[in-house]
C-alpha cells in the first residue's frame, strides 16, 4: 500500500498495523466574495473512528480565476515527532485550474489521536478574479486509485469502502449567490436583481462603486447620494454634516496641512438621514481641512 503522505515512522506503523474501522467523511466547501477576490473554505464533517490523513482537489476555471494563496489548516493537520514541528507538502497549485490538498496529522505525545468532528477546516484557496462571470468550482479525493487518502487512526483506508467517503459541492454564500460580493438583496432593491450588476460598476458616475455605495448605504443609481462632509462657519461655531446611514459608524479626520489627517472623533453613531456635528472653533486649534471616513458598516 503506498501512502501520499511523507509522516514519521510511527504514523506509518499505525496505518499499516492497525484493523480496519467503519467511519464516514463528508467533504465540502464554501465560497464568499469580497467583490475582487473569492476566498474558497472546505470543511469535513468527520464521524466515527478519528483520521490522520485526507487529500482533495478543488477544481476550477483557470481563465476566470487566478490563485493568490493556498494554505492547509496547520492548527489542526500537523506532523509533531516529540521535538519540532516536521513539515508538510504546501498545497499544489499546479497545474492550472485544479489545487491539491494532501495534509495528515500525527503527534508523537499522543500518536493514535487523530481529528474527528464537524465541520473541521481542511484547507483554503484565496482567488483572484479576472472576469466579471460566477466561478464554479468542483471537489474529489486528491489522487483516487493512486495513493491511501483518507485513512484512520486504526489504519482503515476509507475511500476503499463504499459510501465512507462523500465529497460533496463547493457552495457559495446564501447571501451573495453570484459572488459578486454585493449582498443579492441590495442589488434587487436597486436593480431589480443581480443580472447584469457587477462590484466595480459605478452606474451613476458619481466616483463610488457599487461595491462603495453598499458600504456606505447610499443609493448608486443617484449620483447626489454618497458620503460627502459639508461644512459650515458659524462665527466661533463649525458645523459638520453629512447624509448616513443606519448600523453604521464614522470618523471625523482634521489636519491644518492637506495629505496630513489625523483623527479627530471616531465612532460616531449614524443618526440616519443626517449627521450633525457643532464644533466650537477653539477645539479645532489650526486645523482647517475635514474630511468623514465610514468606520463601520453593517452589510442590507
Amino acid at each position: 500500500m503506498k501512502h501520499l503522505l511523507t509522516c514519521p515512522a510511527l504514523f506509518l506503523a499505525a496505518a499499516l498495523l492497525a484493523t480496519p474501522a467503519s467511519a464516514a467523511v463528508q467533504v465540502y466547501g464554501e465560497a464568499t466574495s469580497t467583490g475582487p477576490n473569492i476566498h474558497v473554505q472546505v470543511y469535513a464533517d468527520i464521524s466515527g473512528a478519528s483520521i490522520v490523513s485526507h487529500t482533495f482537489k478543488l477544481f476550477y476555471n483557470a481563465s476566470r480565476l487566478q490563485v493568490l494563496a493556498a494554505n492547509r489548516n496547520e492548527a489542526v493537520w500537523y506532523f509533531y515527532n516529540g521535538a519540532i514541528m516536521v513539515p508538510q507538502t504546501p498545497p499544489a497549485t499546479t497545474p492550472a485550474g485544479e489545487v491539491l490538498f494532501v495534509s495528515g496529522m500525527m503527534d508523537a505525545r499522543n500518536p493514535r489521536a487523530g481529528v474527528t468532528g464537524n465541520r473541521v477546516l481542511l484547507g483554503a484557496v484565496e482567488f483572484a478574479r479576472n472576469d466579471s462571470s460566477t466561478p464554479n468550482f468542483d471537489l474529489t479525493i486528491g489522487q483516487a486509485g493512486q495513493f491511501a487518502s483518507f485513512v484512520t487512526t486504526n489504519g482503515s483506508i476509507l475511500e476503499a469502502q463504499v459510501g465512507q467517503i462523500v465529497m460533496q459541492g463547493i457552495v457559495a454564500n446564501p447571501d451573495d449567490q453570484d459572488l459578486d460580493g454585493l449582498m443579492d438583496k441590495w442589488e434587487d432593491k436597486f436593480f431589480g436583481g443581480t443580472r447584469g450588476v457587477f462590484y466595480s460598476d459605478d452606474s451613476d458616475g458619481d466616483g463610488v462603486n457599487n461595491l462603495g455605495e453598499e458600504a456606505l448605504g447610499s443609493d448608486p443609481t443617484d449620483a447626489k447620494s454618497n458620503l460627502r462632509l459639508l461644512i459650515s462657519d458659524r462665527r466661533e461655531i463649525v458645523l459638520l454634516e453629512w447624509e448616513s446611514a443606519e448600523k453604521r459608524t464614522y470618523a471625523i479626520e482634521i489636519c491644518k496641512e492637506l495629505g496630513k489627517f489625523e483623527t479627530w472623533k471616531e465612532g460616531i453613531e449614524a443618526t440616519p438621514p443626517m449627521n450633525s456635528i457643532e464644533v466650537d472653533q477653539k477645539e479645532l486649534g489650526d486645523a482647517r481641512f475635514f474630511r468623514v471616513r465610514l468606520e463601520t458598516s453593517a452589510r442590507p
